[in-house]
């Protein structure tokens, strides 16, 4: 059986028998993407996958809730978002600051790519200083090419929150990053 897109256009809820074939596809189309939303948010490796896993677990508990098959999608990124705020509020109560993305163990073999990575981990550190509202709305707009109005949907916020969460996170990283605009 595929498992590409046809479960994202059903508008009806899948039937008690279709639901594992489901769930194991949408896990293994859709993992890998919410495992990167999740380390783009807090930075860590472990902490992404458990995230994701997470969404899963919470789709998997909440399936008789499933009221249109075509937002499964959507359902599990934003849960992914939340458990990682989760995560992240906890972090803030447990040891007073949030994850930072770690930085690569070894250096460049070549001039380029350390040119590279060092903007890298300007741009990485940068992000990292944004308060999080503005790096969720990176994230979504730019790092997933969601639009305006999914990224709205996504974070629950509304789609002018979105524009101007987005205008100040630009203009404090083109300002972290030394850029004339």
């Amino acid at each position: 059986m595929d498992h590409g897109d046809n479960f994202t256009t059903t508008l009806r809820p899948p039937s008690k028998g279709d639901r594992d074939t489901l769930l194991e596809g949408l896990f293994r189309d859709h993992y890998p993407a919410m495992v990167r939303v999740a380390y783009c948010l807090i930075g860590d490796r472990a902490a992404s996958e458990d995230a994701a896993q997470e969404a899963f677990a919470s789709l998997h508990r909440h399936w008789d809730g499933v009221r249109d098959s075509g937002a499964l999608v959507a359902y599990l990124r934003r849960a992914t978002i939340n458990q990682c705020r989760t995560g992240q509020r906890r972090l803030i109560r447990g040891r007073g600051a949030l994850a930072r993305m770690p930085r690569p163990a070894r250096a460049p073999s070549s001039e380029d790519s350390a040119i590279a990575h060092d903007e890298y981990h300007r741009l990485a550190s940068a992000i990292g200083e944004l308060p999080t509202r503005q790096r969720e709305v990176l994230v979504c707009r730019y790092l997933l090419d969601m639009t305006e109005a999914e990224t709205a949907q996504a974070l629950e916020i509304g789609v002018g929150s979105v524009k101007q969460h987005a205008h100040r996170a630009r203009t404090t990283l083109h300002e972290l990053m030394g850029e004339v605009r």
